[in-house]
């Protein structure tokens, strides 16, 4: 198993069994998680992720991870359930209301989220928000980080980019991907990821012939500017990039064409900066990497 692939892959898939296109009832996919965390193929495996109304349908197990999905319309009310939830809480995903465009509004709700997960103890949960106005919810989430007291338990607040869209809705271009992870380092906010990775590498749907981004790419294209080593234009051609044979695992590297990372560079930035995605199946991404011949290096 080599070095970079496991820093790399481990933890990185958050399974959202629950979410379409799967849309497993709660039982199903806590089922479902237990038996992917048990598999040999658990290492790569994060936190289930559930809306914040099937708490109380959640029957915990010894080593779940949860991160929870709270809407923006009913924030306050749903986090004050959490307070009573005996699981393991690392995460609070939720959208900041479109009609929060405005800086200092903006600013005023993610604080608010924050204090109120203090409020109940829970001040060591990482808050990741989802927006469309890129640019101000990044300056709100870094005047949040910036002007928080820190300790030992304090999480920066991040952002979470969809990276895929459901039925109808269009995925963001190559260039808002870039633009995104480009603002996320700029102002050091940690960035996860969420829905159309099933598959590590980009391809075109066959049915509408739009770009289907891959985890690889994805996280290759973030690993890479956050180290440094790559520009904005290269995370455009790296998330676009469809050919295996530039993607290369070594016991100390991992590399996209001629740009490198070290494993240990992987490590600390997957741990605190490029955290994980958010994926409906778990199956589909470990069988795409065993596919694409990384079982042989890999162990997977």
């Amino acid at each position: 198993m080599t070095a970079s692939l496991t820093k790399f892959m481990t933890g990185l898939i958050d399974y959202a069994g629950m979410f379409p296109p799967a849309g497993l009832d709660v039982a199903a996919a806590l089922t479902n998680y237990a038996g992917y965390l048990e598999s040999n193929n658990g290492w790569m495996l994060g936190r289930c992720i559930i809306p914040v109304t099937q708490l109380p349908n959640v029957v915990h197990r010894p080593g779940f991870r949860f991160s929870i999905i709270v809407s923006h319309e009913r924030a306050q009310e749903e986090l004050t359930q959490l307070s009573t939830f005996k699981g393991c809480v690392e995460m609070v995903e939720t959208r900041i209301a479109e009609e929060a465009v405005s800086l200092a509004r903006c600013t005023e709700l993610v604080s608010l989220l924050k204090a109120n997960l203090s409020k109940i103890g829970l001040q060591d949960v990482q808050l990741f928000v989802e927006a469309e106005n890129v640019a101000t919810t990044a300056l709100a989430i870094a005047a949040v980080n910036n002007s928080t007291i820190r300790s030992e338990t304090f999480r920066y607040v991040g952002f979470k980019l969809r990276c895929g869209r459901f039925k109808d809705q269009t995925s963001p271009s190559p260039e808002k991907v870039a633009e995104v992870i480009s603002t996320c380092c700029n102002h050091d906010i940690p960035i996860k990821f969420t829905a159309g990775m099933h598959h590590p590498l980009s391809s075109h749907s066959p049915d509408t012939g739009t770009l289907q981004y891959g985890f690889l790419n994805i996280f290759a294209a973030a690993l890479l500017f956050w180290s440094g080593n790559a520009s904005k234009n290269e995370i455009v051609e790296c998330v676009c990039d469809k050919r295996s044979g530039h993607f290369d695992f070594t016991r100390d590297h991992f590399s996209w064409r001629d740009k490198t990372i070290s494993a240990g560079e992987i490590e600390r930035l997957r741990r605190s900066r490029v955290i994980s995605f958010g994926s409906c199946s778990f199956s589909e991404p470990v069988d795409g990497l065993r596919a694409l011949g990384f079982q042989h290096n890999s162990g997977v």
